[in-house]
């Protein structure tokens, strides 16, 4: 079907999709209430801009989380004089549930469970250095051009592209790994790598 859609399609589809696992959307509403007393309408907003456009959560995914959240004390309206809108804030239970999301998550990471909601987490990735932004927005690059690849391979089915990408995907891999242990500080006097 994918290859069928063009670009413009198949992004409307990933945003109507359930393309996150349950508990992805708690966690970065937790998250964005930490920041400062959100909207759900401005959570909504929030998570289509920081995805890139590729995930805006539905007012019916989004609505009952509150409640669900409100009702058991992990979230709070806020007053606002501004305007009638209401906004929720995380209490202190709240916050200590983050905490543990957090904990889920970075074992999650760790451990290379879950692999679409690590990329998605990137766009909540804040920084003010340049350097690091430049890192995220390569990756978010390197997986749309390789998202737009795969598709493309399916559409074609050529053996040698699908080697191609083989090839320098195996590379990039490497390249990383070898970056990794440098950071590490695991080469020996000869210049080589420990194992």
């Amino acid at each position: 079907m994918w290859p069928l859609l063009n670009h413009a399609r198949r992004k409307h589809w990933m945003k109507h999709m359930a393309v996150a696992p349950k508990g992805l959307l708690r966690y970065y509403v937790l998250e964005l209430l930490s920041e400062e007393p959100r909207s759900g309408s401005e959570i909504m907003d929030l998570v289509e801009e920081h995805s890139g456009g590729l995930w805006r959560p539905s007012p019916g995914s989004i609505y009952p989380l509150l409640e669900w959240l409100k009702s058991r004390g992990y979230i709070k309206e806020t007053q606002s004089d501004e305007t009638s809108t209401k906004k929720y804030t995380l209490t202190e239970k709240g916050m200590k549930l983050l905490e543990e999301q957090r904990k889920v998550k970075a074992f999650m990471a760790r451990s290379c469970k879950l692999f679409a909601p690590y990329f998605l987490d990137l766009a909540f990735y804040k920084t003010s250095r340049d350097d690091r932004q430049e890192l995220i927005n390569a990756l978010k690059n390197f997986m749309q051009a390789f998202f737009k690849l795969e598709a493309k391979i399916r559409e074609k089915d050529n053996k040698e592209y699908v080697e191609s990408a083989i090839t320098i995907l195996k590379d990039a891999t490497s390249r990383l790994e070898e970056l990794e242990k440098e950071m590490e500080g695991e080469k020996d006097e000869s210049g080589c790598y420990s194992s």
